[in-house]
Parts: C-alpha cells; sequence; structure tokens
C-alpha cells in the first residue's frame, strides 16, 4: 500500500526527475510494458501476391502528396509505396544522388539513425570528430570527392540526454532562419517522443514556430528540398507510448499539409514490419526509409 501511494504522490507532482523514481518502483512490481503489450494470434492462412502486367500508375515523387491509408506494403523486406514511384539505392546511386548537396539533418535519435546510414553507405563519405556529445550533437560529415556535407543536431529542449552543454542544443526553427537554401540544400527534420511528457499545446506551438521559419525559408529559396520524417511507432516505455505518439504525428502532418514539403510517413513503415517493435527501427526498415527519402530527392 506505501508503494501504491508513493506511485500516486510521484505521478501527481509535476517534476520530470520523479519520472525516474517512477520507473523504477514499476520495474521493481514488474507493472512493465510487457503486461499490456501482447500479441493476437492473427490468420495464419498464406496470402500470395502474384504479379501485376497493368501500367503503373503511381506519380513521380514532389512536394505537397497526400499520404493514403495505407502508405504501401512489406514485400520480402522492400517497401512498395502507394505515395509516389520510389526507387531501391545502391551506394553508387545513392553518392550520385546526394553528390553536391548539402544536407541538414535536425531532430532525435531516430534522424541520427539516417545519418549514421548515410556515413556507413558512402565510403567516401568520412564522419568528422568535432568533439562533442555524441547523444545531442552537432555531427558533421564530408566527402570531398563529391562535393558532399553532411550534418547532424539534436531539436534542443526538451531532450532526454547525458550531460552535454547548453550551447550545443539548437532549436529547429532558429537553425532554419540561419541558413540560406537553394537547390543545392537539403533540409531533413523530425521531433516526437521527446514530447510525450508534455502538454500538446507546447508541442504545437513548437512545431507552428518551425512552420512559420520554413515558410519564410521556401519564400527567400523556393527550390530548397525540406523533408519532414514523422514520428514512428514502438515508443514502449513509461515516457510515451504509441498512443501519444500519434497524437504528436497527427499535429505534425495537420500544420505541414499545406506547405509544399515532402512529408515521409514511418510511421506506417514501423507499424507494419515484421521486426520488433522498437523506437529505433532496424536497418531493414532505415534502409526502405532512406530508398523513399532519396526517391524524394532524386525523383524518376
Amino acid at each position: 500500500m506505501a508503494l501504491q501511494e508513493t506511485q500516486i504522490s510521484a505521478m501527481q507532482c509535476p517534476r520530470l526527475p520523479l519520472l525516474g523514481v517512477l520507473q523504477k518502483q514499476t520495474e521493481k512490481t514488474g507493472a512493465n510494458t510487457n503486461k499490456s503489450n501482447k500479441a493476437i494470434r492473427g490468420d495464419k492462412r498464406i496470402i500470395k501476391i502474384l504479379h501485376s502486367h497493368g501500367n503503373k500508375t503511381i506519380e513521380k515523387c514532389r512536394p505537397g502528396l497526400h499520404t493514403p491509408v495505407p502508405a504501401g506494403f512489406f514485400l520480402h523486406d522492400v517497401w512498395t509505396s502507394f505515395v509516389c514511384n520510389t526507387s531501391q539505392f545502391t551506394p553508387q546511386t545513392t553518392t550520385k544522388c546526394l553528390k553536391d548537396k548539402h544536407i541538414y539533418m535536425m531532430g532525435d535519435s531516430t534522424m541520427r539513425q539516417w545519418f549514421e546510414f548515410f556515413v556507413k553507405t558512402i565510403p567516401t563519405l568520412k564522419q568528422m570528430n568535432l568533439h562533442v556529445r555524441y547523444q545531442t550533437g552537432p555531427l558533421m560529415a564530408v566527402d570531398v570527392e563529391n562535393n558532399i556535407d553532411l550534418h547532424w543536431r539534436a531539436h534542443g529542449l526538451p531532450l532526454r540526454t547525458l550531460k552535454t552543454a547548453v550551447a550545443s542544443l539548437h532549436y529547429i526553427s532558429n537553425e532554419i532562419d540561419d541558413l540560406a537554401g537553394g537547390p543545392h540544400t537539403i533540409i531533413m527534420l523530425n521531433l516526437g517522443p521527446h514530447f510525450t511528457t508534455y502538454p500538446l499545446d507546447f508541442f504545437t506551438l513548437r512545431v507552428l514556430r518551425i512552420r512559420k521559419a520554413v515558410l519564410a525559408l521556401l519564400q527567400r529559396a523556393p527550390d530548397t528540398t525540406v523533408i519532414i520524417k514523422t514520428v514512428n511507432t514502438g515508443y514502449k516505455d513509461i515516457f510515451g507510448s504509441d498512443w501519444y505518439s500519434l497524437q504528436l504525428n497527427r499535429v505534425l502532418r495537420w500544420a505541414f499539409q499545406d506547405v509544399g514539403v515532402y512529408i515521409l510517413d514511418v510511421w506506417q513503415m514501423t507499424a507494419c514490419h515484421y521486426s520488433k517493435e522498437n523506437i529505433h527501427p532496424g536497418p531493414i526498415i532505415i534502409k526502405n526509409e532512406i530508398d523513399v527519402l532519396l526517391s524524394f530527392i532524386c525523383p524518376k
């Protein structure tokens, strides 16, 4: 009884440090997500998908396209999109697509997974040691041969991270305001899981400030490529859940639906793959996310 009273008092207190105490107490009592997050047995019959000889009607990838439900499907670990015509990219075609590009990534650790993918995939892209906290950045990689520079940094507070320099935490809207933009500039951004412990109005205000910065950027440099990555599924933690993430995802899509940017829907991609649920998707999903991303940048 005393333990339950401690939990209730911790939940009523708005101070975030007490969330860590609450998490430890729930772990001791065994009240974790495994109690409620149980699989439901489905139909075991095998569905055979036959090759279609019909004409390809999916259009070329461009900003402002509607994302249907479902947005696509996985077959043999390859994502087929219903949004636009996507392609699979090799290290060579990836390098060719990003040649002469200045790429700015801003967001959380799921966006950093994209940065890490490019560093591992492009042989000539070398990461530089900027002597900063890796979790928050800024991180930078350069390909001198192909004139590619790749940047990633965390989206600023709120952020759950290890000890880091406050001066390294920049807000996305401020970063966008400092960029001139242009045909060689690509901006990728996301935010979500770190906001689940805050009111939805707080997140909405942050997103609208970013929207204002993006609109100003596209007004001074209309040929700038801006890509919004939606929220992932798989957030099973005391700090949040897929239900909270879904609310953030709806706000994000609502704010940028008429801005003229690319919206990369990773929500459906992470929800329908057979791999174990994780806020940080596995290599198969990341590869397919990058294929869609590159199809936005270099459409066919």
